[in-house]
């Protein structure tokens, strides 16, 4: 983690600039009117904290959305609503404040937040709708960075949203099962997001947006839930493109999802247990807080699996991902994809490698092929041993997100481009995270404003380059536009990717001996 301006800018994605017309306000969408801020700098209009579903509280918690509850008057939509319910989390490098859940957390927290610059309802704007990342635990939608003024500025309705998490987003309980007119249980951020979809379909019109041409982004767990959301029968017509950032492929080369309604059911009931709560309105009793609190009667896996996976119910999701794709059931819109130099880990962390460990005990996704790994990438030195220990780990995302592709290319028809970034942020005092997860969004958004550090010219151009490959793709399907290096698509023949960075451009992912050795382990 898709997501009409002058002739000039739907060609080239490029800066654009502030229109001397407002969107007229107040806005009318189902559920009331609502007034925006106008950034006089931008030309851009943001709405904030706007429900896009009833309180998820009381005898709603673990149900399906339900419609927002109408207001009287304008609401105000200067603030962010609440972020979804999570633990707290301390800003630990390279993730700082930025980056980090910001304000009040509550159940009742299902708000979405729109950027538009349009001058009229009647512009018809491309969307980009974007899903935070977080392990399905912890995020919000008005995280920093996520700010969408940047991009809506070069010519596109942006759109961030918050979902269920954790537990709250994925309890499974027999009771729950039969109190769904689906049969179903779970997966309850998941149908967040889709109910999200769904008022973004019956109301961008008003901010000037085109409900045809939406663009899904998901970033890490978020970019999971996008892969799932092509595999539900419920999304399917809601986007018309996808957009997944710093996802590991080699995840959807295994099934991930929490089993069935059966297991989610008995994973539930283990919980129920841990907590003394024999009844689903005892559970629904319980305060959120203590839901969410470490329990060693429960254990982080519990808690986590509850809320972490996505649970072939029947009915949202009646297949893994893997199998909807290869089935050729999931939805076939234009992706694009990609991860970060360092998206696996730090450089920082290979320094206790030497060469005698790397010899010893090859990296565990390796075991399998000990000596192959260790002919293909030989250390005699404790120095060439974290060059390759870390060209290893770089050189087999690289091969998943190809791999990925290639299998796609089995039973869709649109493209996919691909693309490894390179440029690490400037931290003079933490030289040693590199182009580490997350931290393209910086750039993608434009956002580098949003962060105090010594950017420098060659900085900015490539935050307008890539925002600007992003800009052309919501408008169009497709990131290229005039004046920026090409951009190929997947193609099974040619095993590259596109370099983001100092010098964008076309570049191998590996050799072709590796190359093979890669895919003797990702299609095993």
């Amino acid at each position: 983690m898709w997501f009409a301006c002058i002739a000039f800018l739907c060609l080239g994605g490029g800066a654009g600039f502030p229109s001397e017309a407002v969107l007229r306000q107040p806005i009318q969408v189902e559920s009331g009117q609502l007034e925006g801020v106008h950034d006089q700098e931008s030309g851009v209009v943001a709405f904030k904290g706007i429900p896009y579903a009833a309180p998820p509280v009381g005898a709603l918690r673990w149900r399906e959305p339900q419609p927002p509850v109408r207001w009287e008057g304008v609401r105000q939509t200067a603030a962010f609503g609440a972020s979804c319910t999570q633990p707290v989390s301390a800003c630990t490098p390279p993730y700082t404040v930025e980056f980090s859940v910001t304000g009040a957390t509550s159940e009742d927290c299902l708000f979405l937040n729109v950027w538009t610059p349009a001058a009229t309802a009647a512009d018809k704007l491309a969307v980009l709708v974007y899903l935070h990342g977080g392990s399905g635990t912890h995020g919000s939608g008005s995280v920093p960075v996520y700010d969408g003024t940047a991009l809506a500025r070069k010519g596109i309705i942006v759109v961030t949203l918050n979902f269920r998490l954790g537990i709250l987003a994925g309890m499974g309980h027999p009771q729950l099962t039969r109190e769904s007119p689906h049969h179903a249980c779970g997966n309850y951020g998941m149908l967040d997001i889709i109910a999200a979809l769904q008022w973004v379909r019956h109301n961008i019109s008003a901010f000037g947006g085109d409900s045809d041409k939406v663009t899904l982004c998901g970033q890490s767990s978020g970019g999971m839930a996008l892969h799932y959301l092509t595999a539900s029968p419920l999304a399917k017509g809601l986007f018309r493109g996808a957009l997944a950032v710093s996802f590991p492929y080699d995840y959807l080369t295994k099934p991930h999802a929490v089993g069935n309604v059966w297991q989610k059911e008995q994973e539930g009931l283990k919980f129920a247990t841990a907590k003394k709560a024999p009844t689903l309105e005892a559970l629904r009793a319980l305060p959120a807080a203590e839901l969410i609190a470490y329990d060693p009667a429960v254990g982080t896996f519990t808690r986590n699996c509850l809320g972490g996976g996505v649970n072939t119910d029947g009915w949202a999701f009646p297949l893994e991902y893997p199998a909807a794709l290869d089935q050729g059931l999931a939805s076939d819109v234009p992706t694009l994809t990609g991860i970060t130099a360092d998206d696996f880990g730090p450089p920082a962390r290979y320094l206790k490698t030497t060469a005698a460990s790397f010899n010893a005990k090859v990296p565990k996704m390796f075991e399998g092929r000990a000596a192959d790994f260790r002919s293909l990438y030989p250390a005699s030195t404790d120095h060439a041993a974290r060059e390759m220990e870390k060209l290893a780990q770089l050189e087999y995302r690289l091969s998943s997100v190809f791999y990925w592709a290639h299998r796609r290319a089995k039973t869709a028809r649109t493209p996919v481009f691909t693309y490894l970034f390179e440029q690490a942020i400037p931290w003079p005092e933490h030289p040693e995270f590199g182009a580490f997860h997350s931290s393209d969004l910086v750039y993608e958004f434009n956002n580098l404003n949003r962060l105090q550090r010594p950017w420098s010219p060659a900085d900015r151009r490539i935050a307008d380059e890539v925002s600007s490959y992003w800009v052309n793709f919501v408008k169009t399907g497709n990131p290229n536009g005039t004046g920026r290096p090409t951009w190929l698509p997947f193609a099974a023949d040619k095993p590259s990717t596109m370099a983001l960075g100092l010098a964008s451009g076309p570049r191998q992912i590996v050799a072709q001996e590796r190359l093979g050795f890669f895919r003797d382990l990702l299609e095993k």
